[in-house]
């Protein structure tokens, strides 16, 4: 499907000379991501994709993963340093002022990509130019899975759904569409027009949330405006999901508390006040009830949410305090 679309890349790079051959951009931003770096990157690296039609940009995040400079000078490949960690937020829309593609792809550092995915995403954006936004096909796999990356893809798809408590809900599915539209696009994995930017604010992501409900924000943006939002099922990444509830135990509770906390500033931010304290007792509800089923589980956590529960007055009063100095993103 996407072998046309291949042979227009190649064309119009011949055509159009060096200065322009890059059509897309992709950007990975590490942050403590020493782990999963040569998996990632090398799966970049290696696609269907003419490696001409598409540059990586590396970012390294606060000073926190430094052996992205192992991959300094290598063909199409910029790599970023920040003295500071910017969060997901910050860190993104500063990659994407050096970005030189139209079209812009999203990665997290804790994924695999399939080897036609980027080639994938480029034919969606050309067959469908209504479409804005294009995530790839996210997949949940643990770090004991088998990948292979040149395996046939199948019907299967993973999607999220936004769901009347104000989360997004991911499940697997099958279909036979080539394109499936949805309301809600994960930051991990997500592809989009440069050009779109400027009926969303003129921005990419809400700094004020450093990271966590950014995309949630840029959907909800989204959704007052002409673009529509897919996933393109042949578009596959794998992305591991083994520490949902890892790590230091007050590390995992303020986490929880920032992650709660952005969510209920992005509706908001969004919405006349009257709408959003209409909403307020679901939104209040969906925060255990997000904690007890994380991406990728079937299984219902009945310990988290209980604590989720214990720890709500915690959320609301930083929701209260960041509500109250809260300004205009820039």
């Amino acid at each position: 499907m996407a072998s046309s679309f291949f042979a227009t890349v190649s064309k119009m790079n011949h055509t159009t000379g060096a200065k322009n051959k890059i059509k897309l951009s992709v950007i990975v931003l590490f942050y403590r991501g020493e782990r999963w770096i040569q998996g990632c990157i090398q799966s970049l690296q290696k696609q269907s994709l003419a490696r001409s039609a598409y540059e990586i940009i590396l970012v390294d995040n606060g000073g926190s993963t430094p052996s992205v400079a192992n991959y300094q000078g290598q063909p199409n490949i910029k790599v970023l340093h920040f003295s500071e960690n910017y969060g997901f937020a910050g860190g993104n829309n500063k990659a994407l002022a050096q970005a030189d593609g139209e079209f812009i792809l999203l990665m997290n550092q804790d994924v695999v990509v399939h080897f036609n995915c980027l080639e994938e995403i480029m034919a969606a954006g050309v067959q469908h130019p209504q479409a804005g936004v294009i995530s790839a096909n996210m997949l949940m796999v643990s770090s004991n899975s088998h990948i292979d990356r040149h395996a046939p893809t199948d019907k299967t798809v993973g999607l999220y759904k936004l769901t009347r408590f104000g989360y997004a809900a991911y499940y697997v599915r099958e279909t036979d569409s080539e394109m499936v539209p949805v309301e809600f696009i994960s930051g991990n994995a997500m592809g989009f027009r440069k050009n779109m930017l400027a009926d969303v604010g003129g921005y990419l992501f809400d700094v004020r949330l450093k990271s966590y409900a950014e995309d949630l924000d840029l959907s909800i943006r989204l959704k007052k405006t002409k673009w529509g939002m897919y996933v393109r099922p042949e578009a596959v990444v794998y992305h591991f999901r083994d520490q949902a509830f890892t790590g230091n135990v007050f590390d995992q509770l303020r986490k929880f508390v920032h992650i709660s906390c952005n969510r209920l500033l992005v509706y908001y931010y969004n919405f006349p006040l009257k709408t959003f304290l209409a909403k307020l007792p679901l939104l209040i509800g969906g925060i255990p009830l997000k904690v007890a089923r994380p991406d990728g589980s079937g299984k219902f956590h009945l310990f988290y949410f209980w604590v989720a529960i214990v720890f709500l007055p915690f959320v609301l009063v930083n929701f209260g305090r960041k509500a109250n100095k809260s300004s205009k993103p820039s």
